[in-house]
């Protein structure tokens, strides 16, 4: 019985994989003005070092306003049938190319359908363009009341011009966000109000599931739910989008009639999707907040327990798991503001993903950018990339391809954890200690199938870790130098 229990307590050491982790997620990348080809960087290439990276999925935002016609005016052209892809007045050329792109890099496609909209969609283009505290909502646009009816034809049209090309679908853009979706709340009494993005969200979704279940009909179980931002209330959101108030309780009486749930349905959703930025894509994973309801990424326990309470007031179909499908770190340069240092970034976006490894509900992982977007006076720009603005790589670059986190479990043991991002299946890597100067080989795990390795071993505070592996055709790829930190865990 002593030598079994030595014999497991060996082999715990040296698995790649755990129970209550993920032994294999998608790893996803959105890089939308560059894969479009809308920059000064070649679309083809950047899709190629995104599969050279071990990107599996690029995600696409389809802008309904960009591919309709007349966007300006109140009324779509005459005979104008929104629901048939190639009637004229639609242009896709931009997203044929970038699915055709992808595609043929040996990517996996996956669309986001959502804002902005054109006028004739509103169910009040009168107000567009409108405002928002004062501003124009993004320059000219509109987000006013999208009509879920017109929503269906695009949906419809989209389905139907992608279909059998699209692996993964959702539906609108960070509707928690007034600029995306508008109007957000309208208070009903001193204490109550009621989520009229919720009640909409709800609405766009379900037409636009309807038409992939009709005209894309193997990815009906493929249309994700929620692309919700971390900041603005996303878990009220969410439960009212659910029929379900902000304490997980149906709502009932007025609340119930307002929100449009007399008769809730459970909604087919494939999936949750959801981008865990700190607030202007700051901090790490340990990261607090004091906001009972937002999502920061060390905060995604509290999806956990929506979902939960989702499956069991039947509003969502059990076992459905979270997709990341947008995020980053900023970094300085270019943001002297809020930007963290390259080499943090590096060090950031691997303990993120510590972080979602250790998670089974969690299905796929974000890198939003490849290269940073040009700076804009008066706004806000997510320079998260791998690279800068001028091409230069970022220490990121090498981190995102062989991730590497190394964290204490006292008394002198760490966890070496790490993904050899770009391998095809199961591989062998080499687990490396700086001693006097010379990287020496401790161990030689094999990966599982997705990439990934967890070994426990022995070691100072002070040791300075590597990961190197030789591809198929030779070439030498290494990981960032890590040294043990904290263990990475949800903070809730």
């Amino acid at each position: 019985m002593r030598l079994a229990i030595l014999l497991a307590l060996l082999l715990a050491l040296v698995l790649p994989a755990a129970a209550g982790a993920s032994s294999g997620q998608i790893s996803t990348m959105q890089d939308d003005g560059v894969f479009l080809g809308n920059t000064d960087k070649d679309p083809v290439a950047a899709l190629a070092e995104a599969k050279a990276l071990g990107v599996d999925m690029v995600r696409m935002l389809v802008v309904w306003r960009r591919v309709s016609p007349t966007p300006t005016s109140d009324t779509p052209p005459a005979d104008f049938d929104a629901g048939d892809p190639d009637a004229p007045g639609y242009n896709w050329a931009i997203y044929d190319r970038f699915v055709n792109r992808a595609r043929a890099a040996g990517l996996k496609v996956y669309l986001t359908l959502g804002p902005d909209i054109p006028d004739w969609a509103s169910e009040e283009p009168s107000v567009c363009p409108h405002f928002i505290g004062g501003y124009r909502a993004l320059g000219q646009s509109c987000h006013w009341r999208p009509s879920p009816k017109r929503f269906f034809e695009f949906a419809k049209a989209a389905a139907r011009r992608y279909a059998g090309r699209v692996d993964l679908w959702s539906m609108y853009n960070e509707p928690n966000l007034e600029h995306y979706l508008y109007p957000q709340l309208a208070r009903v009494g001193r204490k109550q109000s009621v989520d009229l993005a919720a009640v909409r969200y709800r609405r766009l979704w379900f037409e636009g599931w309807k038409a992939v279940a009709q005209y894309d009909p193997s990815n009906r179980n493929r249309v994700l739910f929620g692309e919700t931002a971390a900041i603005s209330s996303p878990l009220d959101t969410l439960y009212a989008a659910f029929c379900l108030g902000e304490d997980g309780k149906p709502f009932r009486g007025r609340m119930k009639r307002l929100h449009d749930c007399q008769r809730p349905r459970r909604l087919p959703i494939g999936g949750i999707a959801h981008h865990p930025y700190n607030n202007f894509a700051t901090g790490n994973v340990f990261t607090k907040t004091r906001q009972k309801d937002a999502l920061f990424l060390a905060y995604t326990s509290r999806l956990h327990r929506l979902m939960r309470t989702a499956e069991r007031r039947r509003r969502i179909p059990r076992g459905r798991q979270i997709y990341m499908t947008e995020f980053g770190f900023q970094t300085n340069p270019p943001d002297r503001k809020r930007g963290q240092s390259l080499a943090r970034q590096a060090r950031s976006i691997n303990e993120a993903d510590r972080l979602f490894f250790g998670d089974r509900r969690v299905a796929a992982v974000s890198q939003f950018e490849l290269f940073d977007a040009p700076e804009l006076k008066g706004e806000d720009v997510y320079n998260t990339g791998l690279r800068l603005r001028n091409g230069r790589l970022k220490p990121a670059w090498g981190a995102y391809r062989i991730p590497l986190v190394v964290s204490r479990l006292g008394r002198g043991k760490v966890e070496v954890w790490g993904q050899v991002r770009p391998a095809e299946g199961a591989t062998v890597a080499r687990v490396q200690v700086s001693r006097r100067g010379k990287w020496t080989t401790v161990a030689t795990p094999r990966t599982n199938a997705a990439g990934y390795l967890r070994i426990k071993r022995r070691s100072s505070a002070k040791t300075r870790w590597r990961l190197e592996w030789v591809a198929p055709g030779g070439a030498v790829m290494r990981s960032r130098i890590a040294s043990a930190g904290r263990r990475i865990r949800y903070l809730e």
